[in-house]
């Protein structure tokens, strides 16, 4: 077929990103590759390397930055709406484990991982998007034969105003109340992890208060629409008018190079780690 198409969209297991990409690069094919790019750093390096030299459209489908809350606590951030940001905490769990329709998730050859790869690296390219690249990261996790069911990452940022820590804990087999919250010089900024959750500042200097901070105006994405929608549309116009996607594929080449380097630093921890039975 890809003499007839103009662009792909992979959304196959993670393993076969690279191959199934280069196939479609080289046959001049744009391609939208679903989250992760690839499995190891080299595959996504050499697609992205591939793209550039043919003039080849590539975007990595990390569909929650088609969200517009997320871009407009970008924009509050980046303006300093909350003054200096000390730490953050993300956390995302589900009881429900891994999916046993296919052995595909029980390999950590074919997804690169475990939870991290799966439920945190959503969050993970947002925090780059955020913050850009941590200068330090940590990774504690359940994995001992195989993917990981319970991970928790921790972040440093070193940057001109002091340091930002962060911590990222997901689970496949516990409920953790989802979402992302800020600790501020301006107080504790919260939003949950869904396409319409608001913006909630929590004041340091009236703890009694909350404030829900919404956006003057058009959004940039309508959250009316799927996420999905909006990525899609993003790739088409990027590749009618040959420019970079909203999610390129060097963005995906950065997730998988913290990937790696979260689990070149892990350390494994068998215990048990959310319990979701009574005491009795």
């Amino acid at each position: 077929m890809l003499p007839f198409i103009d662009g792909a969209l992979i959304a196959a297991p993670n393993d076969s990103h690279g191959s199934l990409g280069l196939h479609c690069i080289r046959a001049g094919v744009a391609t939208l590759i679903e989250k992760p790019l690839c499995t190891t750093l080299a595959d996504a390096e050499s697609l992205v390397a591939e793209a550039h030299k043919a003039g080849v459209t590539l975007a990595t489908g990390y569909s929650t930055r088609f969200r517009d809350n997320t871009v407009f606590l970008k924009e509050l951030l980046d303006t300093r709406e909350f003054g200096t940001v000390h730490r953050f905490a993300h956390q995302f769990g589900s009881a429900g484990g891994w999916a046993p329709l296919s052995a595909y998730n029980l390999q950590r050859k074919a997804t690169g991982g475990g939870v991290l790869v799966v439920t945190g690296t959503h969050f993970l390219d947002r925090m780059l998007y955020l913050w850009g690249y941590p200068d330090q990261s940590t990774l504690v996790d359940d994995g001992v034969n195989g993917p990981e069911a319970n991970a928790t990452a921790t972040f440093r940022f070193d940057r001109g105003d002091g340091q930002i820590a962060g911590v990222a804990r997901y689970s496949k087999t516990g409920s953790l109340p989802s979402g992302l919250v800020i600790d501020t010089e301006a107080g504790i900024v919260k939003m949950g992890d869904s396409d319409e959750a608001p913006v909630i500042l929590f004041p340091r200097s009236n703890p009694n208060v909350a404030v829900t901070i919404r956006r003057r105006g058009k959004p940039r994405f309508d959250p009316r629409i799927s996420p999905f929608q909006h990525q899609l549309e993003d790739f088409v116009s990027a590749t009618r008018d040959k420019r970079d996607p909203m999610v390129d594929g060097k963005q995906g080449a950065a997730s998988i190079r913290l990937l790696e380097e979260l689990y070149s630093h892990r350390h494994v921890d068998a215990r048990r780690w959310y319990r979701t039975e009574s005491a009795a």
